[in-house]
């Protein structure tokens, strides 16, 4: 599993410009809207910069919400080693994600993003790969941790079990948030990422 974690790196100059242009531009025009010339241009860097950083623009994507996911530590740098720590750990997983998903930017992003996806199959799975796929793979590590380690007593596979648990924490709440509805889906974080894990995991 740990080849699926996503370790930080020091980005370099140009690549934070890049981020930081494409953040601010994906959000004003939309992702299809912005060319590699209008998001070069804004971040000062060469075509040549972006394409050796990111690939193409989809790649400028994924950095920017890996990015996003980074800033609030979305990752899971070594497995308890008790039952106490590994509960906390998913339930401290479930406070950051849940915290990440209040910030408009990333409700902006959810938005744009499930409309451009259905025309752009690359953008869609980029997408899904640095979002949703990132949280599902560490969870579904640490879940497949606490069942070796006698933490977790549910039967179901570890992937369902992620599947599961991610899909509690967001419910209907992130629904109505990105309908337009609300404009804070969770008011309380950690007490509902905990209430949670408790239902699922009857502890």
């Amino acid at each position: 599993m740990d080849s699926e974690k996503h370790p930080q790196r020091e980005l370099t100059d140009p690549e934070q410009r890049i981020i930081a242009a494409a953040r601010d531009l994906f959000m004003r025009e939309g992702f299809s809207s912005v060319s590699g010339d209008q998001l070069c241009k804004a971040a000062r860097v060469s075509k040549t910069s972006l394409y050796k950083y990111f690939g193409d623009m989809t790649g400028v994507l994924a950095a920017v919400v890996n990015n996003e996911g980074d800033v609030f530590e979305l990752r899971i740098d070594h497995h308890p080693e008790t039952e106490d720590a590994f509960w906390d750990a998913l339930i401290g997983y479930g406070e950051r994600l849940l915290t990440l998903l209040n910030r408009p930017f990333c409700l902006q992003l959810d938005r744009m993003l499930h409309e451009e996806a259905r025309s752009n199959p690359p953008l869609a799975t980029a997408f899904y790969q640095n979002a949703y796929g990132r949280g599902h793979r560490d969870i579904e590590a640490l879940i497949a941790h606490g069942q070796m380690m006698g933490f977790v007593k549910r039967q179901e596979s570890a992937e369902d079990l992620a599947d599961h648990m991610i899909s509690m924490w967001e419910g209907l709440r992130y629904v109505r948030a990105r309908l337009g509805l609300t404009q804070k889906p969770f008011s309380d974080p950690k007490s509902w990422s905990e209430q949670c894990v408790k239902t699922l995991f009857h502890t």
